[in-house]
């Protein structure tokens, strides 16, 4: 398994987040977009398994044709309430930066510096310790900040 960082990954991506996620820390992934009706999603989740997936204390899916992005736990081997927010912050065939910066209360989530949300937390910060990054998207880069 890989470790973040990684540059030109194939979808569908599982990687490590070296000491996982914590208050202050960003995952930065760049990429874009495939197809004007698409859907890329990315799991910051608590282990390496998708089927079944472990507990994901942060699940975002950019949906272009739908004009939202959904934030969203899985937690116990059942997704948790949808947040869903408006508008279109990126298109197809656009080069797009997601962030996600973990805070005290929240992750922050933003697209090509434009904020799209603040997702509470309903699991702990420090039970992030991978990303899985869906298909949908061509990825150039899944790296990590503070």
């Amino acid at each position: 398994m890989a470790t973040i960082p990684v540059f030109n990954p194939s979808v569908p991506f599982l990687g490590e987040i070296p000491g996982g996620m914590a208050i202050g820390k960003k995952l930065h992934i760049r990429g874009q977009i495939l197809t004007p009706e698409g859907m890329f999603n990315v799991n910051v989740q608590s282990g390496g398994a998708v089927q079944p997936r472990d507990d994901t204390p942060l699940h975002v899916s950019i949906r272009i044709a739908d004009r939202i992005v959904v934030l969203n736990s899985f937690e116990g081997g059942a997704w948790q309430q949808e947040e869903r927010h408006g508008g279109r912050p990126v298109r197809e065939g656009e080069a797009f930066e997601l962030t996600i910066k973990a805070k005290e209360e929240y992750f922050k989530v933003e697209i090509n510096g434009k904020k799209v949300g603040k997702f509470e937390h309903r699991l702990p910060v420090e039970m992030a310790r991978y990303v899985h990054v869906g298909e949908g998207a061509v990825i150039e880069s899944i790296t990590e900040s503070w």
